[in-house]
């Protein structure tokens, strides 16, 4: 996955904006929002075979999907090919501990962009969640429950690592998984759209 969304980031955003490291991949972009997923799942194999319920708009395969967080990746592919260009990061082996955003930061001890108002991660269960860890921002939090996202509570992710050491307020979004990191995992299409 992340071979894959480097070469896409490279067409989209051009070598001169695309950092590539093995444990993570950075695309600036022009504007001053960046969007996070992570490459990696709990499910050692792809899945090979996928289920479409038309009627209740949900997909699983009978292995598990590796929704989390393959629909953030998804979901950055589509913003990113309808012409928009936030910041982009990818890491992996959040699933591990969140190796590669830890990484990421020792690297780079300030964000790489010339501007970074706030962080959207792309990694959380359920319709309508927005997870903070620590941010302590009302301010930033009330910006985002405007949008009809609801105040959930976490453990952690990749921006509970990145968004201390940046100073940058930043937000888990829901993209319409449940029941991840088991083989009952479900993706609701129309939540992932939203």
């Amino acid at each position: 996955v992340l071979s894959m969304m480097r070469q896409f980031l490279l067409r989209k955003y051009g070598s001169e904006n695309v950092i590539f490291h093995p444990t993570y991949l950075i695309a600036k972009g022009n504007i001053p929002v960046a969007l996070i997923a992570h490459a990696d799942t709990v499910f050692i194999t792809p899945p090979t075979e996928f289920f479409y319920d038309k009627q209740k708009n949900v997909m699983w395969s009978l292995n598990g999907m590796g929704a989390d967080d393959r629909a953030g990746i998804f979901a950055i592919t589509k913003i990113v090919s309808s012409g928009l260009r936030p910041h982009v990061i990818i890491t992996t082996d959040e699933e591990s501990g969140c190796i590669g955003a830890s990484k990421m930061v020792c690297v780079h001890k300030d964000h790489p962009f010339d501007s970074l108002k706030f962080m959207i991660q792309l990694d959380r269960r359920g319709m309508k969640d927005s997870v903070y860890y620590d941010c302590a921002n009302e301010e930033f939090e009330k910006f985002i429950t405007q949008f009809g996202f609801e105040t959930a509570w976490g453990t952690l992710s990749d921006i509970s690592v990145i968004a201390p050491y940046w100073g940058v307020a930043a937000v888990n979004f829901s993209v319409g998984y449940v029941g991840e990191h088991s083989k009952q995992e479900r993706l609701y299409v129309g939540a992932l759209f939203d």
